[in-house]
């Protein structure tokens, strides 16, 4: 695979009314080849949908299969111990085994924070990060603990794969994210260090990015037998298109805006507001939400967004609440090409 992706064909639009009924099906790779064999077949599993890479990505190409440890400290991240093994297959080649992939995850640790983030107060430590190159089986392992939760999402692990030119410049990049069974996480979350927090907010049903086709992101997880769990899942990866566009399917790449910050202030007054700043280098249509769980607790719109530095506020009603909330930003460019930008903000306190 040598092209970057532009879209990807993710669902399949059908129905005989003109709206377009978008109906996605995907048949687990590993219920046709078997566990982790990612062998070439006539008949090949659906692609892996794509979901947005959130406001926690951190470049740390930290190349390792344990992500327990922090490795400026030495310290282990303590939780119910969670065994991945991965395998990656190319819908274009009969899903052959996609070798030589950069795989990177990360995710929250037991409390619902993620590490080097200083909205989090964990800048410098790097726990819960790594990546793994696909071998020629097109499989990856990590070792890493069962996610914890935060306010506004469901439980769940971020997942980048990308491959490389000579020159270090990324000629394949899918961004998706593995969800957990709700009846498993609450099993989890009974057990220390997971029990502190009370119960979470968010159940899959209720997470946007979640959303219709979550279930086909859901990791096939068994008890390992010593306290922990063993994870599988095989992702069907394509650098085709057949231009069909859906709300997954639009390149990140494709729309000039980068989230450059956000945050959440009081005015001397006691007035609070969300402040978004952007870097765009095309006119866009925007809408920004700021959410928590699936309730929209502050929304705006801009219909016309010229290029260039730009500042959004967005004010908040005295009945939000103080605490943690997910600022999301759909930009729309005028071919129609979508991109989602995500950041979290602590909201004060009400004056």
């Amino acid at each position: 695979m040598n092209t970057v992706i532009n879209r990807r064909t993710l669902v399949r639009t059908a129905g005989a009314t003109g709206a377009g009924l978008l109906v996605a099906t995907r048949t687990p790779v590993a219920s046709l080849f078997g566990p982790g064999d990612a062998s070439a077949a006539a008949t090949c599993a659906s692609l892996t949908p794509a979901k947005t890479i959130g406001p926690y990505f951190v470049e740390e190409k930290l190349n390792r299969s344990d992500l327990r440890t922090d490795p400026a400290t030495g310290a282990v991240t303590a939780g119910v111990p969670l065994a991945l093994d991965l395998t990656l297959v190319d819908e274009d080649a009969s899903c052959a085994p996609f070798a030589g992939a950069q795989v990177d995850l990360w995710h929250a640790d037991p409390s619902g924070k993620y590490s080097d983030e200083s909205v989090e107060g964990t800048s410098g430590k790097k726990y819960l990060r790594g990546y793994q190159v696909s071998d020629a089986n097109g499989r990856v392992a990590f070792t890493t603990v069962y996610p914890g939760w935060y306010s506004g999402r469901a439980v769940h692990i971020h997942v980048r794969i990308r491959t490389f030119d000579a020159s270090g410049a990324a000629t394949y990049d899918f961004l998706t994210q593995m969800f957990f069974d709700d009846a498993l996480s609450d099993t989890v979350d009974a057990k220390a260090p997971y029990n502190t927090r009370g119960a979470r907010d968010t159940r899959n049903a209720d997470d946007d990015i979640y959303g219709s086709d979550g279930a086909s992101l859901l990791l096939n997880i068994k008890a390992d037998g010593n306290g922990g769990y063993a994870g599988t899942f095989t992702f069907g990866l394509s650098a085709s298109s057949d231009g069909a566009s859906t709300s997954a399917a639009s390149s990140d790449a494709s729309v000039g805006a980068t989230l450059a910050s956000a945050t959440c202030t009081s005015s001397a007054t006691g007035a609070r507001s969300v402040t978004v700043k952007l870097q765009t280098t095309e006119r866009l249509a925007l809408d920004l939400r700021v959410r928590r769980g699936s309730r929209t607790i502050a929304h705006r719109s801009v219909s016309a967004l010229g290029a260039g530095a730009r500042t959004i506020r967005v004010p908040l009603s005295t009945s939000v609440r103080q605490g943690r909330a997910t600022v999301q930003i759909v930009a729309r460019d005028t071919a129609g090409n979508r991109k989602v930008l995500s950041r979290i903000v602590q909201v004060p306190a009400r004056p």
